[in-house]
């Protein structure tokens, strides 16, 4: 009996959701200074990144760094922040997490508000390609946090499907391997009200839930940090949730009639994402593995199209393909706008 591939799958990035004035990682940390400075946290950042970088001056936008790498040095400041003094100085480890997480979460907000905007008038080539993806029945793999795919492919029916963490490709899904911004693990997300909020996985203590209103939380007591997973260096993916979520994204990957990847330039530095790419589409030429480890019959090779506007990333998502991908260059706007 002839193999079927039902299944067409979009991979997005911030190219994506850079058409919708959502900041990229390159320029994120020069775009949320003034609100860092308007709820008070600038001065305490801008004492950490000078550290690491003493000519940052906030006033020189040259001097600004990728949040990535701002991240990744604050990670590290943490891991051996014993191991270099023998006593503690100017600030502790506690200090430095805190200032890690207040950074994170005004991040967080700041999602938030963009999103609300874009929900209120949302462009017409957004409505258009989520139109398609529904007709397609597609499975998305979004490596972003932020909501607007999901309030506009799900609405109020958001659910444990949508996720892809019940039922099977017969109907539109989303996958997000870094979290998402209305994700809470147990220890924030356990006072949320159970009408705002259903279970995604796990038993207590270890329990996430998601949020169903497309907002942040709001509490005078408590802050609420999302289940997302920060964009530094060496990246870390804790819990059934994530492992659940990379071994459905191989699946979905394996077994693709289409790959289109939507604004999503597979950055050098993202060694995970590469690599369980690279599962996906060797499993297209030597079938999935099975539960007892034999390999189911290989589907063959998928069509990808990669949509960028930057020419050094059709190269490099062709190296992790492996075979001759299309190359539309231009933004997803202009991809959109060919359709007929």
């Amino acid at each position: 009996m002839p193999i079927t591939r039902p299944r067409i799958v979009y991979i997005v990035g911030a190219g994506l959701s850079a058409g919708l004035k959502f900041p990229t990682i390159g320029n994120l940390l020069e775009q949320i200074w003034p609100r860092l400075q308007q709820a008070g946290l600038s001065n305490e950042l801008a004492d950490v990144i000078r550290f690491h970088h003493p000519s940052f001056n906030p006033t020189l936008p040259t001097t600004f760094i990728n949040v990535e790498q701002l991240l990744s040095e604050m990670k590290a400041n943490e891991q051996l922040f014993a191991s270099s003094r023998p006593a503690t100085g100017s600030f502790t480890s506690v200090q430095l997490e805190h200032r890690r997480q207040s950074f994170l979460l005004e991040m967080a907000d700041w999602f938030h508000e963009l999103q609300a905007t874009v929900s209120k008038n949302p462009p017409a080539w957004l409505a258009k390609l989520v139109d398609r993806m529904t007709q397609e029945h597609a499975q998305i793999i979004s490596f972003n946090w932020d909501l607007v795919l999901d309030e506009m492919l799900f609405g109020n029916s958001l659910c444990r499907r949508s996720y892809g963490l019940d039922g099977g490709p017969s109907t539109v899904r989303l996958l997000k391997p870094h979290g998402s911004l209305n994700w809470f693990e147990e220890a924030s997300g356990r006072h949320l009200k159970a009408a705002k909020k259903f279970r995604l996985s796990g038993t207590k203590p270890g329990r996430v839930y998601a949020l169903k209103p497309y907002r942040a939380p709001t509490s005078s007591r408590r802050n609420y940090m999302p289940l997302i997973v920060p964009p530094v260096l060496n990246k870390e993916f804790e819990g059934p949730l994530f492992q659940h979520l990379w071994q459905e994204t191989v699946s979905m990957l394996s077994t693709a009639s289409e790959v289109r990847f939507v604004g999503y330039s597979l950055p050098q530095a993202d060694f995970h994402a590469r690599f369980i790419l690279r599962c996906g589409f060797h499993n297209q030429e030597h079938g999935e593995l099975d539960a007892k480890g034999r390999r189911r019959t290989a589907t063959g090779r998928a069509m990808v199209t990669i949509v960028d506007s930057e020419p050094s990333v059709a190269p490099r998502i062709e190296d992790a393909v492996g075979w001759p991908c299309q190359y539309a260059r231009g933004t997803v706007e202009d991809w959109v706008g060919t359709w007929p």
